[in-house]
């Protein structure tokens, strides 16, 4: 049973530490700033990041496009940016998907990953030897055209979930714009929602999804195009990534499946718009 799932008895033990999570992300965050002496600016990224990890926990993705289109105009060094995202997603995804860990079938989940590990170094290296203003904004367009349906709709039911061929290929989408753009969850989320899985087992599929493709992502860069090393001060940003984590789950908890639907149709929509706006 999903520990998110409210039909079912949650255990005794990870409602302990669930509710113990949020206090040792403060405590951290507390001692973080003291210790590193944090300064107005990065006080400020913290907040981003925080309520950043918040909003896209209740979807369940699109943390880089909401943290990203904010820091950029915050931190004056992009590569800061980067590793301060890279931090906070990864502890963000790490922690969402302990939570989710009861519902998450590991089969049901290896097409999409067969799918996205063999694209995802042709998305690498579009992203850093070819020019991005032709796809960019086609896949971009899908993820707006698909937000608004879903915010108008949130049911659909198309079928076809079984495909293994679907589902391959909804992974291979994933890993491309995983590679050229951070986001690799989008197009999982939108086959999710069109085979009317219960918000459970989208959230189920997801979240692991993006963490696997990410930390795969990580290395790949880290080996292609390093960005130089993560110092410790960095990690700073990993208890309110974590914090918001926490409270946007509670959230989801509270919706409906067709709640649930229309608040995925609203991030795909900045998702799509950054993601177009990349290309520029």
């Amino acid at each position: 049973m999903s520990p998110l799932d409210p039909t079912s008895q949650p255990n005794q033990g990870d409602t302990q530490k669930a509710a113990v999570a949020p206090w040792v992300c403060i405590s951290f965050y507390i001692f973080a700033v003291l210790w590193f002496h944090a300064t107005f600016t990065s006080q400020i990224s913290l907040a981003v990041v925080f309520f950043s990890a918040l909003f896209s926990s209740i979807a369940g993705f699109a943390f880089s496009p909401l943290a990203g289109s904010v820091l950029f105009h915050v931190e004056p060094d992009p590569v800061l940016i980067v590793k301060i995202l890279l931090v906070a997603s990864i502890a963000l995804q790490i922690y969402c998907t302990w939570r989710l860990r009861g519902s998450i079938k590991s089969l049901e989940l290896v097409p999409y990953l067969v799918g996205s590990l063999a694209t995802l170094p042709l998305g690498l290296l579009l992203l850093l030897h070819a020019h991005t203003t032709i796809y960019l904004p086609i896949l971009g367009g899908l993820l707006i055209a698909y937000g608004m349906l879903a915010m108008v709709k949130p049911v659909i039911r198309a079928g076809g979930g079984n495909s293994l061929v679907g589902r391959i290929a909804m992974g291979a989408l994933g890993g491309l714009t995983g590679g050229l753009a951070a986001f690799p969850g989008a197009f999982i989320a939108i086959w999710c929602q069109a085979q009317g899985f219960s918000k459970e087992r989208q959230r189920s599929l997801v979240q692991p999804f993006i963490l696997i493709n990410q930390l795969c992502t990580f290395a790949a860069l880290a080996f292609l195009r390093p960005i130089g090393t993560i110092s410790v001060d960095l990690f700073q940003y990993a208890p309110p990534a974590v914090l918001g984590a926490y409270m946007g789950l509670h959230l989801f908890e509270r919706l409906s499946t067709a709640g649930f639907n229309r608040i995925v149709g609203l991030f795909l929509l900045p998702s799509g718009v950054v993601m177009a706006a990349k290309s520029f």
